[in-house]
């Protein structure tokens, strides 16, 4: 979704039609733009003048974060069913964890907070709302951590600072 900003607000420009993904009209009496859509123009939003924006990448240290909290809980998981000796409870629990671990992935969203720039944010695929990893798998997780070494801390509770964004 294109973004348009004007001095300190941002719009959003939204078309079901992939060919009207332009969000600013080009100014007729400039310079053509040299590649891709116009940069520079009036808002198809609000009509304001303004110029295209793009949030910037989820930094890399977050989806470090998050891959490592998924290969960790998935390996803890692993760790407990292939314990010899186990009840029926943990095979049925380990397995329910899997496909909470599937349900409650991460995905990329781009969010607008009030007059904040738009930012890109992992969030969870299920609870949308949520940081990733999300209060649902930081639940399952928990009873792991005592069992399978390199669980860490700050995924115990959300941290907004280290799931969030940029």
């Amino acid at each position: 979704m294109p973004f348009v900003q004007h001095a300190d607000r941002f719009c959003s420009w939204y078309s079901s039609d992939p060919a009207d993904q332009i969000p600013v009209t080009p100014d007729w009496w400039g310079p053509a733009e040299e590649t891709g859509w116009p940069h520079v123009g009036e808002c198809r939003n609000c009509g304001e003048r303004g110029h295209v924006w793009t949030p910037p990448p989820i930094a890399p240290e977050v989806r470090d974060n998050a891959s490592a909290f998924a290969r960790w809980m998935r390996e803890a998981i692993s760790h407990q069913a292939g314990r010899l000796g186990g009840s029926a409870f943990v095979a049925h629990r380990t397995e329910a964890d899997v496909a909470l671990m599937d349900w409650h992935g991460p995905t990329e969203m781009i969010m607008m907070e009030g007059a904040n720039p738009p930012r890109r944010v992992l969030r969870c695929r299920e609870c949308s709302s949520a940081d990733y990893p999300c209060r649902t798998l930081r639940m399952a997780a928990a009873p792991y951590r005592f069992d399978y070494p390199g669980h860490r801390m700050e995924w115990l509770w959300a941290a907004s600072s280290s799931a969030g964004g940029v």
